[in-house]
Formats: C-alpha cells, sequence, structure tokens
C-alpha cells in the first residue's frame, strides 16, 4: 500500500491549489493525496471520489514520483503541427502592412483571410484554407483595422514647428499662464451614417434613408487643460442662401463670431494677482474661410485678450478637438434617421449636455490630456470641478 505523509507546507500548497483552480480533474487529484494523507482508506477514497482503485494508485505514484503537485497536473496534448509554421509571422504580418499591391503584386483593394491563403500557396507552396489563416492571424496579432487618412498635401515642415510652438502653449497652459482652447467645427446631415453596431443573429439592422440636403453645424471649443467644453449650433437648411440672402461662408462666419463671443464670456479679461497684463486666451483653428475676415477682426479687437493661433493646413491631428466628433457621431447619430433639423439638433444637444457631466467631463480630459501633453515633465491636470452653465439661447449656444 501507497503511504503518504505531507509536511505542513506541502500539504497548505495542495490546500491553495485546490481552492485556486477550475480544473476538475486536478481537484480530483488533489483530493486523493489528501484524503490519503488523513489516513482514509482506500476503498472509501475510491466512493467518494468515484474513480477506479488503480486510479487513486496511480495519482499517488505521481504526486510522490513525478514532482509533487506538478506531477498531478493535466498535460494536454501535443496535438497536430500548426498548417502554417510559426516562423511565418513576421513575413506575413510584413505583407499585411506593405499591402497586397507592393508586397505581392496583386490588383486588390487590400487583403482578405482568402487572399492571404492563395498567396501562402503561390509564394511558399502552403495549401491552407480560409478558416486557417485566420486562427493564424488571430494569434499574430492580425486584425481587421480600419484605414485612417494621411494627408500628402501638409507640409511637413510646418508641421513640426507647429508641434514646437503647442508643446510651448501647452506648458504654458499648464501652468496658468494663459487659457488654451481647440476650436473646430463639424457638419451633421440629415442622411443617416452607419457604422457598426450590436444585432442578433438572423436579424440585421436596418436604417432607413432619404435624400435631404439639410446640413446642421456644430462649433464646438475645448479647454486643454480640465476639458470644458463650448458649443453653438447652425442650422443650414438647402434653400438657406435663398431665404436669407446670405451664403453658406458668410453665414458661417458669423456664427464663428457668435462662438467667439461665447469664449469671452467663460474666459473674461481679468488680471491675475501680481500680473500686470490679463490672462491670455489663445484659441487654436484651421484655415477654414470663416475664420478670417472683417467681422472676426473686430470681435479680436473688442477683446483683445483673445488670440487666434492658426495651424497649418491639413493637419487634423494637430487638433485635440478633432477627437470629440467621433464620440459624438457615435453617441448621437449614427444609425438613425431624423425626421426634421430639429429632431437632429435636439440629439445633438442632449449628447453634448451629457459630455458637460462631470464624469463626461473627466473622461474628455483624459482623451485631451493624453493628445495634447507635451512632456512627461508636465504638471498633472486637473478635472473640472463642475459642469460650465447652461446657456439658454435656442440659437445656437449648446452647454
Amino acid at each position: 500500500m501507497i503511504r503518504i505523509k505531507l509536511s505542513s507546507e506541502q500539504e497548505r500548497e495542495l490546500e491553495g491549489a485546490f481552492k485556486s483552480t477550475d480544473d476538475r480533474r486536478l481537484r480530483d487529484r488533489i483530493q486523493i493525496v489528501l484524503m490519503a494523507h488523513r489516513g482514509r482508506p482506500r476503498r472509501q477514497i475510491t466512493q467518494d471520489v468515484a474513480v477506479d482503485r488503480r486510479t487513486v494508485q496511480r495519482w499517488l505514484n505521481a504526486y510522490l514520483h513525478q514532482g509533487g503537485l506538478q506531477g498531478l497536473r493535466p498535460l494536454k496534448a501535443p496535438g497536430a503541427p500548426p498548417l502554417i509554421p510559426p516562423f511565418l509571422a513576421e513575413v506575413v504580418r510584413g505583407w499585411v502592412i506593405q499591402g497586397p499591391a507592393k508586397a505581392a503584386g496583386l490588383d486588390r483593394a487590400g487583403w482578405t483571410h482568402e487572399e492571404l491563403a492563395a498567396h501562402l500557396g503561390r509564394a511558399c507552396g502552403i495549401k491552407v484554407r480560409r478558416s486557417a489563416v485566420g486562427a493564424f492571424c488571430r494569434r499574430h496579432g492580425i486584425r481587421p483595422y480600419r484605414p485612417t487618412y494621411h494627408y500628402l498635401r501638409g507640409d511637413p515642415d510646418r508641421q513640426a514647428e507647429a508641434l514646437v510652438e503647442l508643446a510651448e502653449l501647452r506648458r504654458a497652459a499648464d501652468t496658468g499662464e494663459l487659457v488654451l482652447l481647440a476650436q473646430d467645427e463639424a457638419r451633421f446631415p440629415m442622411v443617416p451614417t452607419l457604422c457598426a453596431t450590436l444585432g442578433v443573429k438572423g436579424h440585421r439592422p436596418t436604417v432607413g434613408t432619404r435624400d435631404c440636403k439639410d446640413l446642421l453645424y456644430v462649433f464646438g471649443s475645448v479647454n486643454c487643460v480640465d476639458g470644458t467644453l463650448h458649443t453653438r449650433t447652425l442650422e443650414s437648411p438647402k434653400d438657406a442662401k435663398k431665404a436669407t440672402g446670405r451664403s453658406k461662408n458668410r453665414r458661417l462666419q458669423e456664427a464663428f463670431v457668435k462662438h467667439l463671443e461665447d469664449a469671452a464670456k467663460a474666459y473674461p479679461a481679468g488680471q491675475r494677482e501680481g500680473e500686470q497684463e490679463p490672462r491670455r486666451v489663445v484659441m487654436l483653428v484651421d484655415n477654414a474661410s470663416w475664420h478670417g475676415g472683417t467681422p472676426v477682426r473686430e470681435v479680436l479687437e473688442r477683446h483683445p485678450h483673445l488670440q487666434l493661433k492658426r495651424l497649418p493646413s491639413y493637419s487634423p491631428k494637430l487638433n485635440v478637438i478633432e477627437r470629440l466628433w467621433k464620440a459624438l457621431r457615435r453617441r448621437a447619430t449614427h444609425n438613425r434617421l431624423f425626421e426634421t433639423l430639429r429632431d437632429l439638433k435636439a440629439s445633438l444637444r442632449n449628447s453634448l449636455r451629457w459630455l458637460c457631466t462631470i464624469n463626461a467631463t473627466k473622461w474628455l480630459s483624459h482623451l485631451v490630456y493624453r493628445a495634447c501633453r507635451a512632456d512627461e515633465s508636465a504638471p498633472k491636470r486637473t478635472y473640472c470641478a463642475k459642469p460650465p452653465p447652461l446657456l439658454p439661447n435656442d440659437d445656437e449656444p449648446c452647454p
């Protein structure tokens, strides 16, 4: 008869493994050893664990002669060798990064698992199916991505200079020398935009659509330190020019002027203690035509502490508020058909109100902080203590 005598350390090790493991087989084997150690007869052990007597003897021998607890662990069968050797992972990753045109000379828009399987057969003589290629890709970090645009007309030298200037502005904003705002506009059409969403198998979501040229513009500026958001909307129906006698560029310019007035009210020209001049408010803007002109210059003359910092053309990644529009569309407008511009505006205003709540402001501040952090030595940013007040004007400031 095999006799088991465990030390207190070995007993604690087995009890800890018994409590922590989810493997039923390992738990039974540990229980066999512990019951034998506590003097339980072999017949009772076989009855309690519901196994054969020879099975009890085998696992007691395994514990004694095969490394203790390690000898009790279930072994996984090695299985058949993979159809695609692991050393080809870097080769396949290179093909995917370069694209089918550069990597294989194929006239294809992008790789699919079927195309990769066919190319593996041509290049390496490995015949596999789509499912095998899909499993290989998942194991080696190859997954579907949505590409992003790379603006070839952007000037790299000017962008590099702008990065240095923005780093200085962000450091000054961190220390409280100035207020740094990132400003931009987004266009929301009445025609629904689509994105991936949850659905039930066999019931594909459908979204109604119609031919409608009405638009809604949202002007927004976000504080690059605490994430405070200020927005204004502008309705632009299809026949707005005929109804108002003003071009789209003129109407956008007027809305931008009002947005500047909102920013001047939110950050008045007050002086900090010990300073001779009021604290500057620097607003980052792009080179849209409605960001200039006589009305804009007049507003800046009335509020000299408000300054515009123009970013290089075709450089959306330098403006941190660009990251806001994706979240706003996903929350408010994707996969939805609105009957009127008023319904679209109401949905956007509700989501913008949510972005002004304390929890969303923390998220927005964290997003801005990651995007515009200049260096690791910058002081930690603080979150907005309370959401900004609700602006009552219907046309068109939002909270």
